[in-house]
């Protein structure tokens, strides 16, 4: 099964299933109830994870430009300045000077908000827009990938954290925007204020 998963290039599906079998295995070994653990004799091959590639300045103007008067260029514009990752764009809204989204990342399963600030490059977008709506993730895969074929939508998040790093945003600020962990201190000790959110926000243009 791991090699079908390998050789289909479901790599990163292959890594996950043979740790679930680990686990599995090894409790059935410690209860006795198989003397040999299967996966002994199984060589695991290491998923190499694929990183997102920023798009260039000129490829966000052509990303807007494409859908110019259109219900998806504001929300191609919201995706660009804001890093939301693909499974946040369901639960996007705008609150006062914020586009808040569920934070899809917290591995102890409790309900955060993440806020990034609307920022001078979104804000021309969002004059008379109160609300977010967006189509199905398959929807708006299909419609980026008119544009840019050999590009993934993930690849907004990586440009807006890009930018965000060029236009001097601090780390923190950065961190808050995309979601981030600041690790089990950090997340204990740090609470943002919106005032520097904003501030941090308004760094972002270009």
């Amino acid at each position: 099964m791991i090699d079908t998963l390998n050789n289909k290039g479901k790599g990163k599906t292959a890594t996950e299933v043979f740790s679930l079998l680990s686990i599995i295995f090894k409790g059935a070994l410690l209860h006795g109830v198989i003397r040999y653990n299967p996966l002994s004799i199984v060589v695991k091959t290491q998923h190499e994870g694929k990183h997102g590639k920023a798009l260039t300045k000129e490829e966000e103007k052509q990303l807007l430009e494409y859908f110019k008067r259109t219900k998806y260029e504001t929300l191609f514009a919201v995706i660009l300045y804001t890093g939301l990752r693909p499974n946040e764009y369901e639960t996007t809204k705008i609150e006062g000077d914020f586009v808040i989204a569920v934070n899809s990342k917290r591995k102890n399963k409790k309900l955060e908000y993440k806020r990034i600030p609307i920022t001078p490059m979104l804000a021309p977008y969002l004059q008379d827009v109160v609300q977010l709506q967006f189509p199905t993730l398959l929807t708006m895969r299909k419609q980026f990938k008119t544009v840019f074929p050999n590009h993934i939508l993930y690849d907004l998040r990586t440009t807006f954290y890009t930018r965000c790093k060029e236009c001097n945003i601090s780390d923190a600020a950065r961190d808050e925007f995309v979601g981030h962990s600041l690790g089990v201190l950090g997340n204990a000790y740090t609470d943002l204020s919106d005032e520097y959110l904003l501030k941090e926000g308004e760094k972002f243009k270009y």
